[in-house]
């Protein structure tokens, strides 16, 4: 699979993209969105910043094709469910298009003010729980199937001590044979 079209919902500091670009096997062939109500910093020439909220995104700001991926990262369902709904009915989320949540993993303590136990134990943290319920709700409810990429608890020490967890999902299609 070679991704050439990414948008990605929420920026901050440029990391996520900074990877995603460095990953484009032909970027001079690729396209990195990032849409932000704050600041980011433009990483590439093939890097378009979107300044504004993610809810208001129009075609013509990705360029009117279909995503290769979908990287969700705002931290706020209520936005980024609108986003997804808006852009599937854009048709710019296709049945092929990859969605990616970042901060699907927990943590083996509370790092965050915000992170809490996880059905009350307390060796098990959600640091964003946001991310964790559209996972969810994609699969429950949507016809994704899931792929969590998460770091066992029991790895965890002082040298790493937490990894935030990535889910990727695509909807399902049989397999036929």
């Amino acid at each position: 699979m070679r991704m050439k079209r990414i948008l990605e919902i929420g920026g901050l500091s440029g990391y996520s993209a900074t990877n995603f670009i460095k990953a484009f096997a032909k970027p001079e062939e690729s396209v990195m969105y990032t849409v932000d109500i704050q600041p980011v910093h433009k990483i590439a020439p093939n890097h378009v910043v979107l300044r504004k909220d993610a809810r208001h995104i129009e075609s013509y700001d990705v360029g009117d094709s279909p995503l290769d991926l979908v990287f969700f990262d705002c931290h706020d369902y209520d936005v980024q469910m609108a986003v997804y709904d808006r852009l599937v009915a854009k048709g710019l989320i296709t049945d092929a298009t990859v969605l990616a949540l970042h901060d699907t993993n927990t943590h083996p303590a509370k790092f965050f003010s915000f992170g809490y136990a996880l059905n009350g134990n307390p060796g098990e943290w959600v640091h964003q729980d946001v991310e964790r319920i559209m996972v969810n709700k994609f699969v429950e409810s949507d016809g994704y199937h899931a792929f969590s990429l998460h770091t066992p608890l029991s790895s965890h020490d002082a040298e790493m001590p937490y990894r935030h967890g990535l889910t990727l999902l695509q909807k399902f299609k049989r397999l036929e044979t």
